[in-house]
């Protein structure tokens, strides 16, 4: 900003006012009062201007300065471009068949959706052969129908007689299996079960015969047995009778005085005691006679048992033998199960040999059917080229160009003539030619903000989305394409507008900042010239400073300045009158361009 030295303000002119009686008569002097009074103001807003524009010269009035200060500092890149439509956002639409255009339902500016309807052709030869195709395929579809109609129901009979004569030949031939298992197993068993019958007769005949000589042997000991024990019996009388007679003579003997007394007592004690034994031995003649009773009764029991067990293991074997004639019946049984398996084999045979009827039909139905496909295929060619004549938008958009009136023809060649041009405005991009120093600082998703010469005041923001690796020479410079995805919300954008972008490549935030211009380029590097004010006179100190990034307007110090310091960006101090005036440059050459004209910044 300019240092300015404070002047006095101007003085002012100050009119008095008059008593309202004296409006009753008014001098003719006072007729002229506002006249004077705007003359007044006028001159002394002409001595104030003159002061404020022409101060007191303190020696600063020459120059122009700032102040260094923070702020945030953004770099960016500018380029110039085009505004150009994205991929698939600009179609040229022609048509693909020739034709008089019947119908036009778009115009220059027009908006259309996707699908829409844009012109229609008068071709009526193509909509007759539509027609005539379409009466082609009723008549191969009813043709097919005739054929197909008498070979159904034939054809369901035959696969009805096949699958039944197929599940008789499945059962036939699990009969035969169940049969021929059967027989095998009869032929296998009956010698087993005649020799398990003759092992059962002989093992009865054996039981029988132990079971008799059991019963011998019962028969001898019983009677052996009693007469032990009739002997025991009478041989405890005899004792008893003994010692009856040894007690006579002992008492006899006792009253003689013979013995003594103890010696009867004696006798009469074995008396006694014999005579038990008689009870004794004939209780074991009653048992023995009762147990043999019993085992001669078992005896016998087992005997009748085993004969039992004889006849019914002579039946079994008699059983047993029978049943070879048994393997006859199985045998017969495997035979009949055969047979029907024969039938079943010559029903199935029969069943397919009347398919080989239905083969001439079924190459009729073929036929039809493909004559048929055939017929499919020429109403979908013909209504693929009546779809032709209606020309439709493949995107939404509006339209750009229109090169066909209604009324005209267009001629299809090797290439679509173009009918119409549109474009899908909200789908736009600016490719924009970045100057290969400053490619390195552009990256994908960066801010951009495009102005084109259309809306000078309108400022359209965008994204960095593609950089191109490959060089374009624009006048003799290497620069590289970068594609920017635009907001073109209100469709102001057009394509082929040229487009100024400014890329944000980066951000300082709080840094030191001074006007560009203030940055000097010497001998020494690079230098700012710093004012400063010494025992009431100013002096200029060209000062060394290291730079960081810039935009254009301001630029970063990294050393060499202090905020809040006054630099210097162009005018010269005046020096006192006993002293030469010095420049504020000192030779130098301005890094921003030199220095601004008029007030300060």
């Amino acid at each position: 900003m300019t240092t300015q030295v404070p002047v006095s303000s101007p003085p002012t002119a100050t009119v008095q006012k008059q008593p309202a009686l004296a409006l009753k008569h008014k001098p003719r002097w006072r007729r002229f009062a506002p006249v004077a009074i705007a003359l007044v103001i006028i001159v002394c807003v002409s001595i104030w201007g003159w002061k404020k524009y022409h101060p007191v010269d303190n020696g600063l009035s020459g120059l122009i300065t700032d102040v260094v200060k923070r702020g945030d500092l953004i770099e960016t890149v500018s380029a110039t471009g085009a505004v150009n439509a994205q991929t698939g956002a600009q179609v040229k639409i022609g048509s693909q068949i020739t034709g008089r255009i019947k119908k036009l339902n778009a115009d220059v500016g027009s908006i259309v959706k996707a699908g829409a309807i844009i012109a229609e052709l008068d071709l009526p030869d193509i909509e007759a052969q539509l027609a005539q195709a379409r009466a082609n395929l009723a008549a191969a579809r009813l043709k097919q129908a005739q054929f197909q109609s008498g070979v159904l129901m034939q054809q369901t009979q035959i696969n009805s007689a096949i699958v039944q004569a197929r599940a008789g030949q499945v059962s036939a031939a699990a009969k035969l299996n169940s049969a021929q298992a059967a027989a095998n197993q009869q032929i296998a068993q009956t010698p087993t079960d005649i020799d398990r019958a003759q092992n059962v007769v002989a093992s009865a005949n054996a039981a029988l015969s132990t079971a008799q000589s059991n019963l011998t042997q019962i028969e001898a000991g019983i009677a052996l047995q009693v007469a032990n024990s009739q002997q025991q019996v009478n041989q405890a009388i005899a004792t008893s009778h003994n010692s009856d007679l040894e007690l006579g003579r002992e008492q006899a003997l006792l009253a003689k005085g013979y013995v003594a007394g103890s010696i009867v007592d004696q006798a009469q004690a074995t008396a006694t005691v014999n005579k038990s034994l008689i009870l004794s031995a004939q209780q074991n003649l009653a048992l023995v006679t009762q147990k043999n009773t019993a085992d001669l009764q078992s005896g016998k029991n087992l005997v009748t048992q085993a004969a039992q067990d004889v006849k019914t293991a002579g039946s079994a074997l008699v059983a047993a033998k029978a049943e070879s004639f048994l393997d006859a019946v199985k045998l017969a049984a495997v035979g009949d199960a055969r047979a029907v398996v024969t039938q079943g084999d010559a029903n199935l045979s029969i069943a397919q040999g009347n398919t080989a009827q239905n083969i001439q039909k079924q190459q009729d139905i073929r036929q039809a059917m493909e004559a048929v496909a055939a017929s499919t295929q020429q109403v979908a060619y013909a209504q693929a080229q009546v779809d032709k004549t209606f020309i439709k938008s493949p995107i939404s958009g509006t339209v750009l160009q229109l090169a066909a009136q209604q009324g005209e023809t267009l001629a299809a060649g090797l290439s679509s003539p173009t009918l119409i041009v549109v474009a899908d405005l909200n789908r736009l991009q600016v490719d924009a030619y970045v100057d290969e120093t400053d490619i390195g600082k552009v990256k994908i998703g960066q801010s951009v903000i495009a102005t084109v010469d259309a809306f000078p005041t309108t400022q359209f923001t965008g994204r960095v989305s593609k950089i191109a690796s490959g060089s374009t020479i624009q006048v003799g410079v290497i620069t590289y394409d970068v594609t920017i995805a635009i907001d073109n919300l209100n469709h102001q954008l057009k394509p082929d507008m040229t487009a100024s972008v400014t890329i944000q490549t980066g951000k300082r935030t709080a840094v030191l900042l001074t006007p560009s211009e203030a940055v000097k380029i010497g001998t020494n590097g690079l230098t700012v010239n710093v004012l400063t004010k010494t025992d009431g006179s100013y002096t200029t100190t060209a000062r060394t400073v290291t730079t960081g990034g810039e935009d254009g307007v301001n630029t970063e110090i990294l050393t060499g300045l202090k905020e809040g310091e006054t630099i210097i960006l162009a005018g010269v101090v005046k020096a006192a009158p006993d002293k030469k005036a010095s420049s504020a440059f000192g030779g130098g050459g301005g890094r921003g361009g030199g220095g601004r004209p008029g007030g300060g910044r």
